[in-house]
């Protein structure tokens, strides 16, 4: 058995891991929750507008937690900066979806 050697001090980010973990649950409830919209012509219901503002809050909460892990020290910073870049295009399309009335 080959032993493998570690020259570093870092680790992964809890935080970030938890950051890209609620970007990938908020991506998800959002694509279900536009597909859902879509296939009913745009008239989902109210369950479907609780999802979408549970979704949004799921993507501030991502965004807390890899910007907060981004000023961790030794640390790998591939979770962090996935996290942001997921839950900041899902805080987009929200924004966008609000402004422009869809």
């Amino acid at each position: 058995m080959k032993k493998r050697y570690k020259f570093t001090d870092k680790n992964q980010s809890k935080n970030g891991i938890i950051s890209a973990s609620l970007g990938a649950a908020a991506l998800l409830l959002t694509g279900g929750i536009f597909a859902s919209a879509y296939l009913r012509n745009g008239q989902a219901g109210k369950e479907v507008a609780v999802l979408g503002f549970l979704a949004l809050l799921l993507s501030i909460g991502g965004l807390y937690y890899g910007f907060s892990s981004m000023k961790e020290e030794d640390t790998y910073r591939l979770f962090p900066y996935l996290g942001c870049g997921v839950n900041g295009m899902i805080l987009t399309a929200y924004v966008l979806v609000y402004m422009l009335g869809w």
